[in-house]
C-alpha cells in the first residue's frame, strides 16, 4: 500500500536529483501531480474516498492543516460524500486554483440545493465552468445541478432546458435521461454513471465519472434519406462555426474522399483508403471537441458508422492503478464508443516520460487502443487531441500511432475579429445586446489579447465565453443596485451590456488568470 512507503517516498530520487512526473485522480474531474510525500498523502486520501472508506479517511483528515488548496479540496470532497452540507461550505472557502475551484463549487452548489437554498446555488453555478471546457461532462453536470435548482424554484421549463443540455454533454449522468425526457433507444440502455452531483440517499460517495454511451444523433429510421439529412446537418454545423477555415476545408475534403470511396466501391472500382483515425492538434478553446462531434455525424451520415456518437476520454478514464486493470478499463471505454467516435483529449498523457522505468500503464492503454482501433475499424473512429508540439512528439515516439493515425487536422488560434464575433454570438445567445460603446471596447480587448500573444493562454473561444458571462453578471449587479429590490428596471436595462460591464469583466478575468 502506498501509505506504508510514505516515509521513504522520494528519498532515492532526491539523492539522484531526478523528478517523478505522474498524476492521480484527486477528485471526480481533477487530477494532480504525484511528486512529494504530501502528494502521496493526498493520493492515499483520494483513494480512501474512492473506496468509500470515509471514516478511515476522516481519521487523517480531521487533523490536517488547511494550508493549501489541495487539502481544502480533499476535505470538501469528504464532506460532500459524507453528506455534511454545512461542512462542504466551510472547507470549500478560499480555494483559488482554477480546476479545484470549479469542482469544489459544484459540490457547494449541490450542497445548497440539498438544503433548499436554490437562489444561492444558481449564483454559485453562474460562472461555471471557468477552467473546464464548455460542453464537457463537467459542464453537463453543472447544467444538471442548475436544473435541480430551477426545479426547486418551480421553474420547470427552465429546468428542462438545463437537463436537456446536461443530457447532451453527459448522457450517462445519474437520472438525467429521465429528467431530460429523452426517449429510450431501441438498444439496451446504458448504465447511469454517478458524478459528484448525485450522492445517493445513504452516505455512499460518488465515483469518478466514467465515459458513458451517448444517445445517437438523430435516432430514428436509418434509411438513406435520414443519413443524407444527418450529413447535411453536420456540414451546416461546420459552416456555422466561426473561423477555422483550414479545419473546415480539411473536414470537407475528408467528407468528399469518404463519399467518393464509397461510390467507387459500389461500382466495383478500386478506392483509396481514407483516413479512419485522426489527430486534432491545436491550442485550447479552438473547437476540437465540437469538430469531433461533427466528424461523428459525417461518418454516420455517410453510413460508415451506425450512430456517430462521441465518447470523451482522458488518461484517467483509460489507465488503471493495478496490474491488469488498464486493459479492462480501456476496453470498457472503447466498447462504449463502438459505432461512434472515441475522442481522447491530451492523448500524450498516455505516454508519460517522467517515469524512470517507463509508463507501463500508459503504454498498456496505448497498445489496447491501437489494437482495438485496427480490429474495430469498421465500427470506430478514434480522435487523439491535444497541443501541437506534444501531439507531434507522441506520434514520433510511437510508430504504431503514426501508421494508424494518418489524418491530422491543425486547429489555428482565433484572430481578433473571430474572437470578437464569437463573443457577439454568445451575447446574442444569452438574449443580451451590446451597447455601441461596448462593441468598440470588446473589439479592442480581443485585438489586444491576440496582439499580446495571450489568446492561447486565455483559452481562445473559452475566453470569449467567460468574458461575456462575467459581463452579464456585472450588468445584473449594476442594474440591481441602481433599482433596488423593489424597483422594476426596463427591458433595455436588463438586456444591455455597457462599456463598463465589458471592461470590468476583462479586468476580473485577467486578474484571475494572471494570479493562477
Amino acid at each position: 500500500m502506498m501509505a506504508r512507503s510514505a516515509a521513504t517516498f522520494g528519498s532515492l530520487r532526491g539523492k539522484l536529483g531526478t523528478t517523478l512526473k505522474s498524476r492521480f485522480q484527486l477528485g471526480c474531474y481533477v487530477t494532480f501531480r504525484l511528486e512529494t510525500q504530501r502528494d502521496l498523502w493526498l493520493a492515499v486520501m483520494a483513494g480512501l474516498l474512492d473506496d468509500r472508506r470515509l471514516d478511515e479517511a476522516w481519521r487523517s483528515l480531521e487533523t490536517a492543516v488547511l494550508d493549501c488548496d489541495e487539502t481544502r479540496f480533499i476535505c470538501t470532497r469528504y464532506a460532500f460524500l459524507k453528506r455534511d452540507w454545512p461542512l462542504v461550505l466551510t472547507f470549500s472557502r478560499s480555494i483559488t486554483d482554477g480546476f479545484l475551484r470549479d469542482e469544489s463549487q459544484l459540490y457547494v452548489a449541490r450542497a445548497l440545493v440539498e438544503q433548499g437554498v436554490h437562489h444561492e446555488a444558481l449564483n454559485v453555478l453562474q460562472p461555471l465552468p471557468l477552467k473546464f471546457d464548455a460542453e464537457s461532462r463537467f459542464d453537463g453536470e453543472v447544467a444538471y445541478v442548475r436544473g435541480l435548482a430551477m426545479e426547486g424554484l418551480d421553474r420547470d421549463e427552465e429546468a428542462l432546458r438545463y437537463f436537456q443540455y446536461a443530457y447532451r454533454c453527459f448522457p450517462g449522468l445519474a437520472d438525467v435521461a429521465d429528467r431530460a425526457r429523452a426517449a429510450s433507444p431501441a438498444a439496451e440502455p446504458a448504465t447511469a454513471v454517478s458524478g459528484p452531483s448525485a450522492p445517493p440517499p445513504d452516505p455512499v460517495p460518488a465515483l469518478p465519472a466514467e465515459p458513458a454511451v451517448p444517445a445517437a444523433p438523430g435516432d430514428g429510421p436509418d434509411g438513406p434519406a435520414t443519413r443524407e439529412e444527418a450529413l447535411a446537418e453536420a456540414l451546416s454545423m461546420l459552416d456555422d462555426m466561426v473561423g477555422l477555415d483550414p479545419v473546415k476545408r480539411q473536414i470537407r475534403g475528408l467528407t468528399a474522399q469518404l463519399r467518393m470511396a464509397t461510390l467507387r466501391r459500389e461500382q466495383g472500382l478500386p478506392a483509396t483508403a481514407a483516413p479512419q483515425h485522426l489527430v486534432f492538434a491545436g491550442p485550447p478553446g479552438t473547437g476540437k471537441t465540437t469538430v469531433a462531434r461533427i466528424v461523428g455525424k459525417v461518418f454516420a451520415g455517410l453510413g460508415l458508422l451506425a450512430q456517430g456518437q462521441v465518447v470523451e476520454a482522458q488518461r484517467v478514464d483509460l489507465v488503471g492503478q493495478h496490474l491488469g486493470e488498464t486493459a479492462l478499463k480501456t476496453s470498457r471505454v472503447i466498447d462504449s464508443a463502438l459505432d461512434g467516435v472515441l475522442f481522447v483529449d491530451e492523448a500524450y498523457a498516455l505516454c508519460n516520460s517522467g517515469y524512470s522505468g517507463g509508463d507501463a500503464f500508459g503504454q498498456e492503454a496505448l497498445q489496447v487502443l491501437l489494437k482495438r482501433a485496427e480490429d474495430d475499424r469498421d465500427r470506430l473512429v478514434v480522435v487523439l487531441a491535444g497541443y501541437p508540439d506534444e501531439m507531434a512528439e507522441l506520434l514520433a515516439t510511437n510508430p504504431g500511432l503514426g501508421s494508424r493515425f494518418t489524418g491530422r487536422v491543425d486547429f489555428p488560434s482565433y484572430s481578433a475579429a473571430e474572437l470578437a464575433l464569437i463573443a457577439r454570438h454568445i451575447v446574442e445567445a444569452q438574449g443580451d445586446v451590446l451597447a455601441e460603446e461596448a462593441v468598440r471596447v470588446l473589439d479592442d480587448i480581443c485585438g489586444r489579447v491576440v496582439e499580446d500573444g495571450e489568446v492561447d493562454r486565455l483559452g481562445n473561444g473559452r475566453f470569449a465565453r467567460e468574458l461575456c458571462r462575467r459581463a452579464a453578471t456585472l450588468r445584473d449587479l449594476r442594474v440591481f443596485e441602481a433599482h433596488g429590490g423593489a424597483g422594476t428596471p426596463s427591458r433595455e436595462d436588463i438586456t444591455t451590456l455597457r462599456l463598463a460591464d465589458i471592461t470590468d469583466a476583462y479586468r476580473e478575468l485577467r486578474a484571475g488568470t494572471d494570479g493562477s
